[in-house]
């Protein structure tokens, strides 16, 4: 198996995943309280029931929720409109990812091609970026979910946008992510990749595939520090 740092030193561009390896966007305005709001909208003004439970931490599985319901594709993009204004708002109080920041700069600084592909909104990212004071780490190259909800990873497409706007080659990228869909996106375009898994998080809690944990499967990271100049 390569070594992430090797992959890292080859890569022309460096793509990241953005809730989890660049900042925990839900850190205190949680997931669950974006999914309270969206179970709220949805029932009150489009009758759609959600089974109790039903993604209960999980706010992009409400887009497949209505897609499929009798609405239809027609409030999809109402639905995606209400989910995008709230990852705003918890972006404006996500933690930082230890060792993200660093690790950007340190890439853009030696001219590393920047991009992020991300199932979450290009506006919450920007907005966190802004914050951060990053943006101009990443300028044009931060693709976020389109309106069609088929195209949310694993399918490529967030990616596909990511290499085409920095005019990179799958063979000279590389994609840090830390889920299973990352890591299915990056394969289907052939990018190498680089799982970010954290001390404590899917090592423990046995998360698991049809072939075993996932991230056995490719070079793993626990923390991005370990991927700063040595």
């Amino acid at each position: 198996m390569d070594d992430p740092h090797d992959l890292l030193d080859a890569a022309q561009c460096v793509i990241f995943d953005f809730d989890g390896p660049v900042c925990d966007l839900f850190a205190k305005y949680t997931a669950a309280d974006v999914v309270d709001d969206l179970r709220a909208w949805l029932e009150r003004d489009l009758d759609v029931r959600v089974p109790p439970g039903k993604y209960a931490a999980d706010p992009l599985g409400y887009l497949g929720l209505v897609e499929q319901s009798p609405h239809g594709r027609r409030w999809v993009r109402e639905l995606e409109k209400r989910l995008t204004q709230q990852e705003e708002r918890a972006a404006e109080s996500a933690e930082p990812t230890e060792g993200a920041a660093d690790l950007i700069r340190e890439l853009g600084a030696v001219e590393t091609r920047l991009g992020i592909a991300t199932n979450n909104s290009a506006e919450a990212v920007g907005a966190y970026l802004r914050r951060m004071d990053l943006t101009d780490s990443f300028g044009a190259h931060v693709h976020g979910r389109g309106a069609d909800i088929a195209k949310l990873k694993p399918d490529p497409d967030c990616l596909r946008r990511a290499l085409g706007s920095t005019g990179s080659a799958p063979g000279e990228s590389v994609m840090i992510g830390d889920s299973e869909k990352d890591l299915d996106a990056a394969n289907r375009l052939e990018v190498p990749f680089i799982a970010f898994v954290p001390t404590g998080k899917s090592r423990e809690s046995g998360e698991q595939d049809s072939e075993g944990r996932w991230y056995e499967r490719v070079p793993v990271v626990e923390s991005l520090h370990e991927l700063l100049s040595r």
